[in-house]
């Protein structure tokens, strides 16, 4: 069946209903901190954690990383002016999360000379293929820089647009383009050598999540690249 033009309208009503329900949430944990912080948990848990595990893969610092990323929700949200938009502050204050101790880690590679294995949380995979697999995709993806890596698991596993990216992470829409397609030049130079990995990560292929990637539209396609100097 042909969907109705009006289908996206559709959804409308239930979006007002969340962020109306976040909004005072919001306020619940501003005025009640101990009532609030646990209702705050069960509302975004499951999205932290999902979020997380897309972006950092089954990592041993897992659930250290998701406490972090509801000390800074509370820490911070009086600072949140627009309560409605609870759900995207709080994806955003996971991404910077991640890409914090991601830089962190590339701090400890360069300046203490780390060289351990690439780890996985021993409780999320038992079947010793898959954790070998997981394995060789994560010792590859914590080759990417980390600003990169953040925008390749957003669009490749998250399933986000450029336009999804550049909110989130709070970049211009021409640097988002610009770090995912330095991240995908990097990623195919680093996999071409894997064929599992290449023929998971094509295309043509579902990804690691089995969220489609997306792919770039018009508009996106026709961004300038900006330059960029990197501090």
């Amino acid at each position: 069946p042909e969907s109705s033009p009006l289908a996206g309208d559709e959804q409308a009503p239930v979006r007002e209903r969340r962020a109306k329900a976040d909004a005072e949430l919001l306020e619940r944990v501003r005025d009640e901190p101990a009532q609030g912080a646990g209702l705050l948990y069960a509302r975004f848990s499951d999205d932290v954690n999902r979020l997380v595990w897309r972006l950092l893969g089954a990592d041993a610092d897992h659930h250290d990383i998701v406490q972090q990323v509801f000390l800074k929700i509370l820490q911070h949200c009086d600072a949140l002016r627009e309560p409605e938009k609870l759900a995207s502050w709080v994806q955003s204050i996971t991404v910077n999360t991640v890409y914090e101790e991601l830089r962190k880690r590339e701090v400890r590679r360069i300046f203490l000379r780390e060289s351990q294995p690439a780890e996985i949380h021993p409780s999320l995979v038992h079947d010793v293929e898959v954790r070998d697999f997981l394995l060789r995709a994560k010792a590859i993806l914590d080759k990417l820089p980390a600003k990169e890596r953040i925008v390749f698991a957003l669009h490749i596993l998250e399933g986000q647009t450029l336009h999804e990216i550049s909110a989130t992470c709070g970049y211009s829409l021409a640097t988002a383009k610009r770090r995912l397609a330095a991240a995908h030049r990097r990623f195919s130079s680093l996999i071409s050598h894997n064929p599992d990995l290449v023929r998971l990560f094509t295309r043509e292929a579902p990804s690691a999540s089995g969220v489609q990637a997306s792919p770039l539209t018009e508009e996106e396609n026709d961004v300038d690249i900006e330059v960029e100097v990197e501090s």
